[in-house]
């Protein structure tokens, strides 16, 4: 057998290579930066950019689910602390230089200031986060506009935050993440431009912008810079906000799109990945809430799922893969042949260990006609059977979770102004039925399930991918001994018990077996 000292020596020799991956998507050493969203007044208001703002309920919330400390404004702050700050206002904060002064002023007079500027006071924010708390890496969170800000800052590389590996996950939050309707609309413009206060924030946000200046095609993600990055995206389809006047618009207009009353749901998520943007091989992950805009904030299954994206591993993705509608409730008779049926999918996903822990009963993800947040399938006959992958749930699930309860239905449509179907006939269309479903999650794998109604049946497909993180830790973490120190005995602990280890705490990452990884872990948290 080697002796122990000389296989240390050896496994420490190849870890040298590999050093940087321990430090990378590691919640205990990962600070989160909280991006606002836009402000009408905005691009007009005084005072000092880029300081702490604590007061943001936000915070207070997602670090109650995930256990996070929040910014307190003090000179030292945890690894893992969660902060925001605002990019609005005139004069910089006390830690710019006279470098950082000037490379904000250059950005400014390039583009007039507007996202570009935000982009890089956010970027220095993270930096001066990072250098108070010693955090290895940031994760973002951006509401609405302030997702234009988190994209450009990533795409754009500000402050050489994503070129350095310097973020780790990205979350968009009802995001303008290729633009805005509204921004871009003519209607909405005049109105603007007669009665409102038009500013750079507006302009910048506006389709053509953005693809003249950003990307082309703009609710595409095509750039290197992701690769590293973890990227979720949460769309809300309640359009009630503003008094649901967004939604008359575009009826008016005949252009209708999903939305919270404030952004489009098809400008909050990217609608393509390439390869190289993609983390882990995976495309973003997705999940739909029906709420407004402005109720998010106040939506506990999205704080816990905010929670959860920022601190666990465990990813599940279920989807509806195959379709067959047995009786489509369409007439039969012969002169109504020739027009198909319009199916639309309705889902609800209920977490159990939400209700357990916190008495969670809402919805963790939803979608279905209400919202406007699930697409039409065309059914030309009963009995047709379709191949599809149309997402149920696309999201983290927190340690502990065993099971996800899915109620799964389908409604045919008749008439809907927002859909823009209108067939002659009484009623605005027919339930087809609903069935529960029961998936378990606690363990990562590959599975199906069938599922069938009087009226429907078909296949969900259920993928469940661990990703290579470790989880948030109470204790420090690499202290496998327990004494408070990360040193050689914890070394020496981990090549002990080298190979298969049911939940030992040499195990530090909790795959099943000590290897490597651990020694790296203990490694990167030295000290």
């Amino acid at each position: 057998m080697m002796n122990l000292f000389v296989k240390a020596f050896l496994l420490l020799l190849c870890s040298a290579f590999s050093f940087g991956m321990t430090k990378s998507h590691n919640p205990n050493t990962t600070a989160t930066i909280v991006i606002h969203g836009f402000n009408p007044d905005g691009v007009d208001l005084e005072g000092v950019f880029g300081e702490d703002v604590l007061d943001n309920s936000l915070l207070y919330q997602v670090a109650e689910f995930a256990g996070l400390p929040v910014n307190d404004g003090s000179s030292t702050l945890p690894p893992n602390v969660i902060a925001t700050t605002t990019y609005y206002g005139s004069t910089p904060p006390s830690y710019y230089t006279s470098q950082d002064i000037t490379q904000l002023d250059a950005v400014t007079n390039q583009y007039g200031g507007g996202i570009p500027r935000y982009a890089l006071i956010i970027a220095k924010y993270a930096e001066h986060i990072m250098n108070r708390s010693g955090a290895h890496q940031v994760n973002i969170v951006s509401a609405s506009m302030g997702s234009f800000v988190g994209r450009w800052l990533i795409e754009k590389n500000s402050g050489q935050l994503a070129n350095e590996g310097k973020i780790a996950r990205w979350l968009s939050l009802e995001g303008v993440l290729c633009g805005n309707w509204a921004a871009s609309n003519d209607l909405v413009q005049d109105l603007w431009d007669d009665f409102g206060t038009p500013s750079v924030d507006v302009e910048q946000m506006n389709y053509a912008w953005v693809e003249a200046n950003l990307h082309s095609p703009r609710n595409e993600a095509d750039n290197p810079l992701y690769s590293d990055i973890l990227i979720g995206m949460e769309m809300s389809s309640r359009d009630t906000a503003g008094n649901g006047i967004l939604t008359d618009i575009m009826l008016l207009v005949g252009d209708f799109h999903a939305n919270d009353g404030v952004v489009t749901v098809d400008d909050a998520y990217f609608a393509s990945m390439t390869p190289q943007s993609k983390f882990n091989s995976l495309p973003a992950t997705s999940s739909w809430m029906h709420v407004n805009h402005y109720e998010l904030k106040e939506y506990q299954p999205a704080m816990m799922q905010i929670a959860n994206f920022l601190t666990q591993r465990r990813r599940v993705t279920a989807k509806v893969i195959r379709l067959q509608v047995t009786n489509t409730e369409e007439p039969d008779d012969f002169w109504w042949d020739w027009m198909p049926a319009e199916i639309v999918i309705e889902s609800e996903v209920h977490s159990q260990l939400a209700e357990e822990l916190w008495g969670i009963t809402e919805p963790v993800c939803i979608r279905g006609i209400e919202g406007v947040s699930s697409p039409i399938y065309e059914f030309d006959e009963n009995g047709e059977e379709i191949t599809l992958s149309h997402i149920v749930f696309d999201d983290f699930v927190a340690e502990g979770e065993t099971t996800l309860l899915i109620n799964l239905g389908c409604y045919e449509i008749d008439w809907s102004e927002k859909y823009g179907i209108f067939e002659p006939l009484d009623g605005d269309g027919n339930e087809l039925g609903s069935t529960p479903l029961s998936i378990s999650v606690d363990s990562e794998g590959w599975s199906t399930q069938e599922f069938s109604t009087s009226n429907f049946n078909g296949t969900l497909e259920i993928v469940i991918t661990d990703y290579p993180f470790v989880l948030l830790e109470d204790g420090q973490l690499g202290d496998v001994t327990g004494d408070g120190q990360v040193d050689v005995s914890d070394v020496l602990a981990v090549i002990s018990a080298w190979g298969p280890c049911n939940s030992c705490s040499e195990d530090i990452n909790g795959s099943g077996i000590v290897d490597v990884t651990d020694l790296l872990i203990v490694i990167g948290n030295w000290g």
